[in-house]
């Protein structure tokens, strides 16, 4: 009995724990065979990781080189989540070289979708938000896998960054990448709740009466492009939802962009764009809309609040949809999906291909080129060991000239040695003038 007690409670947590949550994507769409096809390659299955990343360690630290090439096929043969930092450090010292714009667009992906694969997504969409620091930039297949992944888990913060870097990228071309976004920043600006630790601080009065002023050479002027300068996840949020639904004119996309320039704190563009919807008639609002607005009031400094109250009066003449708009997004999402999963797939299908060639295409210019610097040194090294014979076998005929080299050289030391022996004279006989009391 006890034994049929186990075998059941057993086969209950096992069929729990395989109980996944809904994703978007199909796995068809993450196209992992034809990834871990072109990954296991003879080339790259042949690369012994540890003793390649010791190489490369050693060439940037004694030459200050590192080729492109090279952390292409580190970061493709990478099958083990213990190589990650070492991942991460070759591509924080090629984007500190002069290859950084080699950098190939497989190295990017196979850097994203191996973070992905072992969980590190912290730790990625970290490395993604300091492109001057490593260079790692998202393609449209990377950003959905990882979106899909981030929205899966419920990590909403992590999701509203990496569409906060799509919208920086000024690229929303991919409907699917666009809808992803958009749900990421939704469900962020939704669920996140301003704690204490992020409140602003308020500034402590200074009541030391002492001013310590300190000499610069120049000031900068103060400078803020509301664009890339743009810290606060509230804002970046509401500017990706704002920007990212501007690429379409349907009702979903409208209350999300109004909701965006909520929260970029664009109102005037938010006050326009109500008067704009609303005199369409075909416009509908949701009532999530009204909510957000009536929340961003309740703190809001009094000469803002006339924009929200004029705002909510306007809306409010438009008839109210009748169904959730997260479920409007989430329809959108999968309209999205429907219409380009397929393209989407075969693209990455034939980049996959075309990254293999590139790859042997470049090992092959690469061995070329450090075939042809070694024959350079060769040449060299035996132009000299040529002209040391020459000098052996024709000594003699030539031995007025050698003296000649050599009385030269020799008279170049002794002027050097006389400039020294007239400094080291000319500070001994040095008297430092006498200086007497001022005179009353």
């Amino acid at each position: 009995m006890f034994r049929n007690f186990r075998r059941c409670l057993f086969q209950n947590n096992y069929t729990q724990y395989f109980i996944s949550k809904q994703t978007f994507l199909t796995n068809e769409y993450k196209c992992f065979e034809a990834w871990n096809l072109q990954t296991s390659s003879p080339l790259l299955t042949k690369v012994n990781l540890h003793d390649f990343y010791n190489i490369l360690d050693q060439n940037y630290s004694s030459k200050g080189v590192i080729s492109a090439i090279d952390v292409d096929v580190f970061a493709n043969a990478v099958k083990d989540p213990v190589y990650l930092d070492e991942l991460k450090d070759l591509l924080h010292k090629l984007r500190l070289s002069a290859e950084t714009g080699n950098t190939l667009e497989s190295t990017n992906h196979a850097t994203i979708r191996n973070f992905i694969e072992f969980g590190n997504l912290h730790d990625l969409v970290q490395i993604l938000k300091e492109p001057l620091n490593f260079g790692l930039f998202l393609d449209f297949y990377t950003a959905n896998i990882l979106l899909d992944k981030l929205i899966t888990s419920e990590n909403y913060e992590l999701g509203a960054n990496v569409a906060s870097l799509i919208m920086l990228q000024e690229d929303f071309s991919n409907e699917i990448t666009n809808t992803l976004s958009q749900y990421a920043c939704y469900k962020y600006l939704s669920e996140h709740k301003v704690s204490l630790e992020e409140q602003p601080p308020q500034e402590e009065k200074n009541t030391k009466k002492d001013e310590i002023k300190i000499r610069v050479k120049f000031l900068r002027n103060p400078y803020f492009d509301d664009h890339f300068d743009i810290t606060d996840l509230q804002i970046l949020s509401g500017k990706t939802l704002a920007w990212i639904s501007r690429s379409s004119n349907d009702n979903v996309n409208c209350n999300l962009q109004l909701i965006g320039w909520l929260f970029y704190k664009k109102y005037d563009e938010m006050l326009s764009l109500c008067e704009k919807l609303v005199a369409t008639k075909t416009f509908k609002v949701y009532t999530e809309l009204i909510d957000f607005i009536k929340g961003q009031s309740e703190h809001a400094e009094e000469d803002v609040k006339k924009y929200f109250a004029k705002s909510i009066e306007i809306l409010s003449k438009a008839p109210f949809a009748d169904i959730k708009l997260e479920e409007s997004i989430k329809i959108a999402i999968e309209n999205a999906i429907n219409k380009i999963q397929n393209k989407d797939i075969s693209d990455q299908k034939e980049l996959f291909k075309s990254w293999e060639i590139i790859r042997q295409k470049k090992l092959e210019e690469q061995s070329k080129r450090l075939d042809r610097t070694k024959r350079m040194k060769y040449i060299e090294q035996k132009q000299k060991e040529l002209q040391v014979e020459e000098q052996k076998l024709w000594f003699f005929e030539n031995e007025e000239d050698i003296d000649l080299q050599i009385e030269e050289k020799e008279q170049l030391e002794d002027n050097t040695k006389s400039k020294k022996s007239t400094q080291q004279k000319s500070d001994e006989d040095y008297v430092p003038p006498e200086i007497l009391p001022k005179k009353k």
